[in-house]
């Protein structure tokens, strides 16, 4: 229980830094679909599990967590091309919409990646780290 307190500690650690650093925050505000929210709360959830000794849950968590944030590469997708208008390119506010456009869609694609990669690591190196534990 020591080497998992030590390694989610570094890991805690690491988040502050990032967020000291703007990053955490930047995540989230780009993340206009809100689906980092609720993979944060999924690992959040997973992680007070694993602190109270039930670990059963760890490897499909590992796969909800990367697969919501597929989801939220696809919604991304879907919201920066939802708005392209081909006719609208032949003004410079219109190249600007769809700009914006793009640009709000691609920060919930890769944000949300981001957010369900990093908690699916965290989680598998825990899962890995009870395992070697428990042998």
């Amino acid at each position: 229980m020591i080497r998992l307190a030590i390694l989610n500690f570094a890991g805690l650690c690491f988040l502050a830094w990032a967020w000291w650093l703007g990053y955490v925050g930047f995540v989230f505000t780009h993340d206009v679909s809100h689906i980092s929210y609720l993979i944060t709360a999924v690992f959040v959830a997973s992680m007070v599990g694993v602190f109270l000794g039930k670990t059963g849950h760890l490897e499909r968590t590992e796969v909800w967590l990367v697969t919501l944030g597929l989801i939220g590469n696809v919604v991304g997708f879907i919201i920066a091309l939802q708005n392209i208008d081909t006719g609208s390119l032949g003004t410079a506010e219109g190249v600007q919409k769809v700009a914006a456009s793009l640009l709000a869609g691609m920060g919930v694609a890769f944000c949300s990646t981001l957010v369900g990669a990093v908690a699916a690591l965290w989680i598998s190196v825990n899962a890995w780290v009870i395992e070697g534990t428990a042998k």
